[in-house]
């Protein structure tokens, strides 16, 4: 995904599970992440990424020409979209109207 990151998934690749309107930096508030700036094949991007038990790594990206705003939460392309998106609501604190976007799969 990203140069700077460094990071490695377990499956060989990650997967969008949740959008949300709140900043990378609204969602790391209470954790011991570090926002970061990169670029990817798409666009500039405010990342962050931090360790969830149950889900592991979590990559949070903003793009900055994203014409709806949105933050994606990535996981690894192997976990089970249900448990995951269970998890990352409530780690994140998110509500219902919080959550702008899901995967299906």
């Amino acid at each position: 995904m990203s140069k700077q990151t460094g990071l490695v998934w377990p499956s060989g690749d990650c997967k969008p599970i949740i959008a949300t309107l709140r900043t990378p930096v609204e969602l790391i508030v209470d954790t011991d992440a570090t926002i970061f700036g990169d670029k990817d094949d798409l666009d500039w991007f405010e990342g962050a990424y931090v360790q969830i038990d149950g889900v592991g790594t979590v990559l949070i990206m903003r793009h900055d020409n994203n014409p709806s705003g949105l933050t994606a939460l990535y996981v690894d392309a192997s976990c089970h979209v249900h448990s995951a998106v269970t998890l990352l609501v409530q780690f994140f604190g998110l509500s219902p109207k919080d959550v702008k976007w899901q995967t299906k799969a």
